[in-house]
């Protein structure tokens, strides 16, 4: 569990009060709503959750951001115990287990047997049995570059839980979305599900499949807060020039972005393209870095060692033409830079 759920939690007495407070944060730090989970440790579709006051904000969390933005933390709020909430949160979970199974003791032994006896006459006969996933057989693709592209994709925007594995991209990135499952779909003959944050902009594509959990164990992607586990690029990966490219645009594409650089210098502008690629997990930071030199790119890693940045216009080129990019976003701003500057022709 990551720490930040394991503290008391802050209810505001006054709607939209946690919403405001984070936008107000998020503006004068500058910082984006990935950026912002990247510095708190925490996954970004908890900061959505936040946002749209769906979940209360942990204190400890509150505080940081408090401090980081010289900010007060809104006043008339409760302060909630993390234990109470919990027990709050097991007794729904009692409620929903009675509806489910009936009345079960909570004798572990006679409630093995009492779930042995439901899945034998009830559980197994449904395509997906209440309360966990079914274990329907899914497609296992050999290790290719299609597949290590969605290793960088789920490293970027990725999460997988106990049962299911989730990737959380913008509502905007509509082409994007189609191309991610897509992936999906040719990879593991699955139809994933796209489901609409409430208040976020924002959509998650979903698969409820336990075997497709499993098997993204295997390629070296983990369960769980990936920062927290410092995640990196699997071995296997970065042993293959061809993995190793195809992983990275999966990277850039979701955690990555193409910015214009503009200034001027005796009242020339001057534009210059770059690209830059953000993480909390210093060790796929570094592993992004090495893989763009490897491949001959020239690659920086900034003091605070989140981003990876590519300025030089050589090699802002060089990834464009061998490494290239399947979101449209960045299609998008690579085609306005180029017919602005008539460069890459």
């Amino acid at each position: 569990m990551s720490e930040l759920f394991t503290y008391n939690r802050l209810k505001f007495n006054k709607k939209k009060a946690q919403r405001n407070f984070i936008l107000k944060a998020e503006k004068i730090l500058n910082l984006t709503d990935l950026e912002l989970s990247n510095k708190l440790g925490i996954s970004r579709r908890t900061i959505y959750e936040w946002k749209n006051e769906r979940i209360t904000i942990s204190q400890i969390a509150a505080i940081k951001i408090s401090k980081w933005s010289n900010i007060s933390i809104p006043k008339n709020h409760q302060i909630i115990d993390w234990r109470l909430h919990f027990q709050k949160a097991g007794k729904i979970g009692g409620r929903n287990r009675f509806n489910i199974y009936g009345n079960v003791a909570m004798d572990e032994n006679y409630r093995k047997e009492k779930w042995r006896q439901w899945w034998n006459m009830i559980g197994q006969h449904k395509k997906v049995a209440p309360g966990f996933q079914s274990l329907i057989k899914i497609k296992i693709p050999r290790k290719n570059q299609l597949l290590a592209e969605f290793v960088g994709i789920m490293l970027g925007d990725g999460g997988i839980s106990k049962y299911h594995t989730t990737i959380t991209l913008y509502s905007k990135e509509k082409q994007y979305i189609s191309f991610v499952s897509k992936v999906i779909n040719k990879l593991f003959n699955l139809k994933p599900k796209i489901y609409k944050l409430k208040y976020a902009n924002a959509v998650d594509i979903v698969v409820n499949r336990k075997k497709l959990v499993d098997f993204c164990q295997t390629i070296g992607l983990v369960i769980g807060n990936k920062i927290k586990q410092q995640i990196d690029i699997p071995l296997w990966i970065k042993k293959n020039k061809g993995f190793s490219r195809a992983c990275i645009k999966g990277l850039i594409d979701t955690d990555g972005c193409f910015y214009n650089n503009s200034y001027y210098v005796n009242g020339k502008k001057y534009s210059y393209l770059k690209i830059a690629f953000t993480s909390a997990s210093l060790p796929l930071v570094n592993s992004v870095a090495q893989t763009l030199i490897n491949i001959g790119i020239n690659a920086r890693i900034s003091k605070d060692q989140r981003d990876v940045r590519i300025e030089n216009s050589k090699y802002v080129f060089k990834y464009i033409k061998e490494i290239g990019t399947h979101n449209h976003k960045h299609l998008e701003k690579i085609k306005k830079w180029k017919n602005r500057e008539n460069v890459l022709e």
